[in-house]
């Protein structure tokens, strides 16, 4: 029988012994249950404030696992993503969150509305919704509250995954919606703005 994920992942203090860590090593400790708590731990520092510098790396490689996934084929990640190393204070910071999120989830989580997660197809559109977080994530938006829901999303949809709970999945599709939709309402008042700001310059311009 698998060790919960949360503990799982809290090994992951003790074999950093101090130490930095590369995405290559927490690969490799996470073998047990492969790519997807790869990806559950790339998501987690994002609902996490003041850990710069991780989000374009990590989103380009939550992006790739999950278009393995939408494949159906075994993942792939560059060297230059897989050499990229945490120090141990933001190993500290992040696996306990993590790992704090984890135990709650799994009080909640069992299989369930299997359908959602059973199948090829299933399978792809949980690849194809990890893809669109991950992008999400990769963008350099200076925007407040943005890398949250999506990350969350993310999270979701792995435990959804690895744990056959539907109801996860179910969640993890929609805050990945929100979080686009989001986006969408900054892009679109910001437009309104930026005219309003050009229609006024106009004005200003048309007194002198």
């Amino acid at each position: 029988m698998l060790d919960p994920i949360s503990a799982e992942l809290r090994s992951l203090l003790p074999a950093a012994e101090g130490k930095a860590m590369s995405l290559e090593q927490i690969a490799s400790h996470l073998k047990e249950r492969g790519w997807a708590l790869l990806v559950l731990f790339l998501a987690a520092p994002f609902p996490i404030p003041n850990i710069p510098g991780l989000s374009v790396p990590f989103g380009i490689a939550i992006g790739l696992i999950g278009w393995a996934f939408m494949l159906r084929r075994r993942p792939w990640l560059p060297n230059f993503v897989m050499k990229t190393t945490l120090q141990f204070s933001t190993l500290e910071r992040v696996v306990p969150f993590i790992a704090r999120l984890m135990e709650r989830l799994e009080k909640w989580t069992k299989p369930r509305h299997k359908w959602f997660v059973s199948g090829p197809l299933n399978t792809s559109l949980i690849g194809l919704a990890i893809v669109s977080g991950g992008f999400f994530l990769a963008l350099p938006l200076p925007i407040p509250l943005t890398n949250g829901p999506p990350a969350l999303s993310i999270i979701f949809l792995i435990v959804g995954m690895l744990c056959r709970d539907g109801i996860m999945v179910i969640i993890g599709y929609i805050l990945g919606i929100l979080s686009w939709a989001y986006l969408g309402l900054w892009i679109y008042f910001g437009s309104y703005l930026w005219t309003m700001l050009h229609h006024w310059w106009d004005v200003i311009k048309s007194w002198f």
